[in-house]
């Protein structure tokens, strides 16, 4: 069974958490889902109290590890140097991802290099400014590094993991439940389409959208 880790921190984005933990939650038989905190507990942007699992170091074991975002969350998490030397992930056996601002924790542990990678449209002007190459795009991959900007695009995200781990129509499965009634064709077609220009841009999702 694989294990998949959500690491959180105080000023979380609620639906970057709830919507990845969620969607992963769903099944208990293919991989075991766990978030993570440097603390027992830790509040969201919104106010809600999230329990935690376990601490950020186990992250370093997980065959999957996906950063949440927060504007004022992950300024205050990369900040704190406990939590940054708390992690040390192997991008060459581990599958690592985040969404929007999660991105710059991966640039502040040298996982996006040079990029390419996405955030948050709001945020992208500042990751650029770190040098890094920063797409239009709502999920960019690089080997085993995924960066996703929107929070809708967590959907994408862990299409890429769950297809990464367990192929095609594993991640088909997984969305399923997801799509509204009567557009089961269009949303498949656009995360299919997103997931293969994550891993090699060709068309784009624009060209997606105008056709359907």
């Amino acid at each position: 069974m694989k294990k998949i880790v959500i690491v959180i921190f105080d000023h979380f984005t609620d639906l970057d958490l709830f919507l990845m933990w969620d969607i992963l939650g769903r099944n208990k038989t293919d991989w075991q889902v766990k978030i993570l905190g440097t603390q027992e507990e830790h509040q969201s942007a919104n106010g809600l109290v999230i329990k935690t699992h376990g601490c950020i170091s186990e992250a370093n074991d997980a065959d999957v590890v996906l950063f949440s975002s927060g504007k004022v969350g992950v300024k205050g998490a990369i900040a704190n140097p406990d939590f940054m030397r708390a992690f040390s992930l192997n991008p060459n056996t581990q599958l690592i991802g985040s969404i929007c601002a999660g991105s710059f924790i991966l640039a502040k542990l040298g996982l996006l290099a040079m990029g390419p990678a996405t955030t948050h449209p709001d945020a992208k002007e500042e990751l650029q400014s770190l040098g890094i190459d920063v797409l239009d795009l709502p999920l960019v991959c690089k080997g085993n590094v995924a960066t996703a900007g929107g929070c809708l695009s967590a959907v994408y995200l862990i299409g890429w993991v769950v297809e990464a781990l367990f192929g095609r129509d594993k991640r088909q499965q997984t969305l399923r439940e997801l799509i509204p009634a009567g557009q089961s064709a269009i949303y498949e077609r656009l995360i299919d389409t997103s997931v293969r220009d994550a891993i090699s841009p060709k068309v784009g999702v624009g060209a997606i959208l105008e056709n359907c």
